[in-house]
């Protein structure tokens, strides 16, 4: 819920029914669940300030529409354009 919340594409697998997903935690000596691959970093846990730190973008809203926009980290100043309604606004990544 907290990835879909923040608008975090994700590949959710269930490892009691997944036995390659299974393997490759086995793998990579995790014994925990959640357990999150960004990379080639591993996330045991929702620490969700290690998970936010490891993805190379955010989420902001459009200030005109709802909709939600990721938009790359440390850019510094870009113009972002909403796909939904063509709202073009300034921010710093």
């Amino acid at each position: 819920m907290y990835l879909r919340e923040k608008g975090i594409s994700y590949e959710e697998k269930n490892i009691s029914i997944d036995t390659s997903a299974r393997t490759e935690l086995m793998r990579r000596g995790i014994r925990g669940v959640p357990a999150f691959i960004i990379g080639d970093d591993v996330v045991v846990g929702l620490d969700t300030d290690k998970i936010e730190n490891l993805i190379d973008y955010r989420v902001v809203n459009c200030p005109k529409c709802p909709k939600r926009l990721r938009v790359p980290k440390n850019k510094g100043k870009i113009t972002v354009t909403c796909p939904n309604c063509s709202n073009e606004f300034k921010m710093n990544s």
